[in-house]
């Protein structure tokens, strides 16, 4: 009988997070007769906001990943995996390094944004120490998994080293949504966007695009973050504080995608919009801003929404959906296949096998 792959997956924690909840989706779902799966978290049990289920699970209940180092170390000595999967670069920065004491283990990363786009809006350019380590890392990675066209091509630019060893592998449908298709008819429209509050995810371009619309309707923002504030006074400017319901956070994204005509995306870069993704799996169709990343890689013109450059194209299409509605049906089919959780694990394991193989 195959001897089983053993692979650690390790995060900076399990709160709510687009690395996080496709990690850890990704762990629990292996092929349990082909591979032995386990999860190392430098954070807090108490902060995780996904549940973990049939996994060997650590925690190192540490602030900050640097102060997990020895930990790391101390985990890839007793567990002994074959393969190791981080995400989030200083993560794995500062784990791969460790390659140097293992040189039996394959390291892994997965890349989690465009990094253009965090630069810019995260002021995220690295002091030179660990710019070097950053660069030391790619040199030792055996594996790396982008989650978009756009995110591999980005990586090839500034490092064309890589090449050969990326692969694209977009994120799966992670939530089994319900086989009903929900019908519900509102008096007026009803328009969502979930994502993080921040200049990035440009709340405030959608909130432009809405005050140009001459009709009643209902718009849902969930989401929190550090640019609340700017996006609420936006809101109030354009007259819109009525039209707007905020929620900070919630388990149930269905019951207000369901509930909603149209899920909104404006953002400026995407890594590979896990929220957009789930929309078209509930069957609500999308309009979103033509940016990088993975978003065109999920929006089918005309099919399951519409991509969009400028504030009246948005309010044209959710004028156009009004009289012409999409098929939820038709929304649902076009991730299915594409987006499901078999095909997108299987392509993982594909990745897992050859490095063990080769």
């Amino acid at each position: 009988m195959e001897k089983k792959i053993k692979i650690l997956f390790i995060l900076p924690s399990l709160k709510a997070g687009g690395a996080e909840r496709v990690v850890s989706f990704i762990a629990q779902n292996l092929d349990a007769t082909r591979f032995t799966p386990s999860l190392l978290i430098i954070g807090f049990e108490k902060d995780a906001a996904f549940s973990i289920e049939h996994i060997e699970t650590h925690f190192l209940n540490k602030t900050r990943v640097l102060d997990g180092v020895t930990g790391i170390f101390s985990k890839l000595r007793s567990i002994k995996p074959q393969i190791v999967m981080t995400s989030i670069a200083h993560l794995t920065a500062v784990t791969t390094i460790q390659s140097l004491w293992f040189r039996k283990i394959k390291f892994v990363a997965r890349e989690a944004n465009i990094k253009k786009i965090t630069i810019q809006y995260h002021n995220a350019s690295l002091p030179f120490g660990a710019k070097t380590l950053n660069t030391i890392s790619y040199k030792l990675l055996d594996a790396i998994i982008c989650q978009s066209k756009d995110m591999a091509d980005e990586l090839v630019e500034l490092r064309p080293k890589t090449a050969n060893k990326i692969h694209i592998i977009n994120n799966p449908i992670t939530k089994v949504f319900s086989s009903e298709i929900s019908n519900i008819q509102n008096n007026k429209p009803h328009y969502i966007t979930v994502g993080r509050l921040h200049n990035e995810k440009g709340h405030c371009r959608i909130l432009e695009a809405l005050s140009l619309l001459d009709f009643d309707f209902k718009y849902t923002i969930i989401g929190s973050g550090p640019h609340e504030q700017r996006i609420k006074d936006k809101a109030e400017a354009l007259h819109l504080s009525d039209s707007v319901t905020w929620i900070d956070f919630t388990n149930d994204i269905e019951k207000h995608l369901n509930n909603s005509s149209v899920f909104i995306q404006g953002s400026y870069a995407e890594g590979f919009p896990n929220a957009l993704l789930e929309s078209c799996a509930a069957g609500t169709p999308v309009i979103a801003y033509n940016c990088l990343g993975g978003t065109s890689e999920i929006v089918k013109q005309g099919v399951n929404g519409f991509l969009v450059d400028t504030e009246i194209e948005l309010k044209e299409k959710l004028i156009e959906l009004i009289k012409n509605p999409l098929n939820k049906q038709q929304i649902i089919a076009s991730v299915k296949s594409k987006f499901s959780k078999e095909q997108i694990i299987s392509q993982y394991e594909e990745v897992f096998n050859n490095l063990i193989q080769n």
